[in-house]
């Protein structure tokens, strides 16, 4: 039996980075993908990756048959909701794994299984407490706690009835899935081990959620080169002017733009820049050589702060427009 198959539904055309995103899931032998998409662009698919073409509309048929209250899918967005429900949406498909998980493809991961240990895997019932990368135990009973009560309310068919974003797959608005777990006394490790990328750090910054203060703690912004080697995600730093380093489970990059620069696809190792993904200067990251190596470009910097700004413009026009016409 497979250890987990990551569920991952995308409507529209993917990131320009996917084949880096590929790529990575390639060096994750243990796992699987399954991609449900209605992009027909020629990838070059690993073995452990398996593709399914439809329309958003067959999900939405999905959606609205699985529950005997026929829900209205509306846009892909509302996707992000609907995680948690995945093992039960596409039950059919897990038969042959231990686990299912679902991920972003904005993301590129590093060596899973140094991250995600055996013990993990025999003790917990659902892993990670966030909507970029979640596994559950892949059981009938596992796959359809989501529809049990929270405070005494039935949250999954309010999240299913509604238009706006409750975040059920994480730990953000009280809403979520991982309280459904707690409230029940279900095993959960709620540790968030993620390389999340803060959206509003013009340079890299990890932001990680901290169960303890129930909020995001986002790490001061260093000077440091991200490389992705032979499977391995690595970040360099200087700490007291000694050169240091540490292993990162995968990496999310949130409404940032990053440009594929070429040489990166099939390169063994290559540079993750706030922006781009590029070939690494140096054959090894040493202390004498570390000062050398290229981790910004300005223009990528000045891009990114547009493009907060423009998103920023989108959403409270968004929030307005959705005000106004419950008040009509």
């Amino acid at each position: 039996m497979r250890t987990c198959a990551f569920i991952l539904p995308y409507y529209g055309r993917f990131p320009q980075y996917f084949p880096v995103f590929l790529q990575s899931c390639a060096a994750n032998k243990e796992f699987d993908w399954l991609i449900f998409t209605d992009d027909h662009t020629e990838y070059e698919y690993p073995s452990n990756v398996h593709v399914h073409y439809e329309t958003f509309g067959d999900m939405q048929r999905r959606v609205r048959e699985a529950f005997e209250f026929h829900p209205n899918l509306r846009t892909p967005y509302k996707l992000c909701d609907l995680k948690p429900m995945y093992g039960y949406l596409f039950e059919s498909y897990l038969q042959d794994y231990r686990f299912w998980g679902h991920c972003d493809c904005d993301v590129i991961f590093g060596d899973l299984s140094r991250f995600i240990t055996d013990e993990m895997l025999s003790r917990y019932d659902k892993i990670f407490p966030l909507g970029h990368l979640s596994l559950y135990r892949n059981t009938n009973e596992n796959n359809r706690r989501f529809m049990l009560p929270l405070d005494g309310k039935l949250l999954y068919r309010q999240v299913l009835e509604s238009e706006s974003i409750f975040t059920f797959d994480e730990s953000y608005l009280p809403t979520n899935v991982n309280r459904i777990y707690q409230q029940n006394g279900f095993p959960i490790y709620m540790t968030d081990l993620s390389g999340n990328v803060n959206v509003r750090s013009l340079t890299f910054a990890v932001s990680r959620y901290d169960e303890g203060l129930g909020a995001y703690l986002t790490e001061k912004p260093v000077h440091a080169v991200y490389i992705w080697d032979n499977g391995k995600l690595l970040r360099y730093w200087r700490k007291f002017k000694r050169l240091e380093m540490n292993e990162l489970m995968y990496m999310h990059f949130q409404r940032r733009r990053m440009r594929l620069e070429e040489g990166v696809i099939r390169s063994k190792r290559f540079k993750i820049m706030p922006g781009s993904f590029e070939e690494l200067e140096v054959d090894e990251i040493t202390s004498e050589n570390f000062e050398s190596i290229r981790w910004k470009r300005s223009q990528d910097l000045r891009y990114h702060k547009k493009s907060l700004l423009r998103g920023d413009i989108r959403f409270w026009k968004k929030k307005i427009i959705a005000r106004l016409s419950r008040k009509g």
